[in-house]
Order: structure tokens, then C-alpha cells, then sequence
């Protein structure tokens, strides 16, 4: 892996994992210090992340996280409301019982990090869950899509779902999506999933976000 791409990967993860929020300042001159880069390779990292919608430049006040706009959220949801009927559909059609075992391992690894407490970890189980989903879907195209969007969902939802009293229901609805797989029930998938999308969508609301991160704790963890 590149240098461009480990310093890639970070920021992205810190992004997608909720450790920068939106609106957090992305000083070239800070992460170039902190990753012991030059300037240049950090401004490539910060188009390269503009383009994924993860970060915006703004004049004046230069890159920091997107803050996504109340129809933003919206429209990703409807979006992943579309993509992720058409994954349960492939999958119910396809999926093995090995596949089905392995989602029931994955689901266990995610309730654990609940139940401990470890609220990064548990979002971050929660989120590659639905990744796993259009992975095993065996559709590059519908994977590379989906996992783009999926990227984004946190950006929306400002309200932790690690601090949500309600989080614990969010594997509860996995684990009953992946009884719907076991039995191959493709109207119950699809409407068990959408049920989940719109549960997590409502969970959102656009209220500001402090942005006075400290980059150099966020990236010494």
C-alpha cells in the first residue's frame, strides 16, 4: 500500500467511523505534521475523499467533513432503500447455508461489542454488516454502489447510535433479516429491510456538530 493510500484509508476510516464529525477543520498543514507527510500528498488524499462526498472545501474555511443536508440524508436512504431490496432479492435466491452461518457469526461479533459497551466498534460491526450483505451478493456493480452510499450513512446520522437507548433493537433487526435469508423468504427480507432503513433514518435529525476535534488524538488511537 502507498503512502497516499494508508493516509487514505485513515481519514476515510476516522470519517466513516464517526472520530471526525461533520464539519470538523482538515488542516493540510496539521495532518501533513501528524502522518509526517508532505502537503501536496495530503491535499491528493483530501480531493480523493471530496469526490467519495465525505469531505467538502469551502471558500474561505478550506476542507473539513461534509455536513449533509437534511435532503442529502433523504435521498441516500431512498437510495439504499432501492439497492438494498434488490440485495435481499439476489440473496434469497442465491445465499448458502455456510453464507447464513457466517452472517450469524458476524452478528454475534457486533452484539458483543454492545453489550461491552465499545459504541465505535459496535457502529462500525453495524455498518460493514450491510456491506457484507452486497458482497456476498456476488454483483460488483450493486457492491461498489452500495458500499459508496453506505460510506456516507454516518455523515447523516448525528445522533450516535451508540448512545441511542434504542441501539441494542439495530442487530435485533439484523438478526431478524438474516432469519428471512435462512429461509429463503424474499418478501419477508425486503420488507424486514426496509423496515430497518426507515428506523434508521428517522434516527437521524440535522442538528449542529462541534467541530473542534483534536486530529492529533483522533489518529493516535
Amino acid at each position: 500500500m502507498t503512502q497516499e493510500e494508508t493516509v487514505f484509508q485513515y481519514i476515510k476510516k476516522a470519517i466513516i467511523e464517526n472520530r471526525l464529525p461533520p464539519g470538523t477543520r482538515l488542516r493540510e498543514l496539521k495532518l501533513a505534521e501528524i502522518f509526517s507527510v508532505k502537503r501536496g500528498l495530503i491535499r491528493k488524499v483530501l480531493t480523493r475523499l471530496t469526490n467519495e462526498k465525505l469531505v467538502d472545501h469551502q471558500q474561505n474555511i478550506g476542507a473539513q467533513v461534509a455536513i449533509p443536508s437534511l435532503k442529502d440524508g433523504q435521498d441516500l436512504f431512498s437510495t439504499r432503500q432501492i439497492l438494498e431490496q434488490a440485495v435481499m432479492r439476489i440473496l434469497c435466491q442465491k445465499i448458502t447455508d455456510i453464507e447464513v452461518r457466517y452472517l450469524q457469526k458476524y452478528l454475534q461479533k457486533e452484539q458483543l461489542a454492545y453489550q461491552q459497551g465499545n459504541h465505535k466498534l459496535s457502529l462500525r460491526w453495524s455498518i460493514d454488516f450491510h456491506k457484507e450483505l452486497a458482497k456476498l451478493t456476488g454483483n460488483s456493480v450493486i457492491e461498489e454502489f452500495l458500499i459508496e452510499i453506505i460510506n456516507r450513512t454516518p455523515l447523516v446520522i448525528l445522533s450516535q447510535l451508540g448512545e441511542d437507548p434504542a441501539h441494542s433493537c439495530v442487530n435485533h433487526e439484523h438478526t431478524e433479516i438474516i432469519e428471512a435469508l435462512s429461509r429463503r423468504d424474499s418478501e419477508s427480507a425486503v420488507r424486514l429491510m426496509n423496515q430497518h432503513l426507515s428506523h434508521l433514518e428517522k434516527m437521524f435529525s440535522m442538528k449542529p456538530q462541534k467541530a473542534t476535534t483534536n486530529l492529533e488524538e483522533v489518529f493516535s488511537e
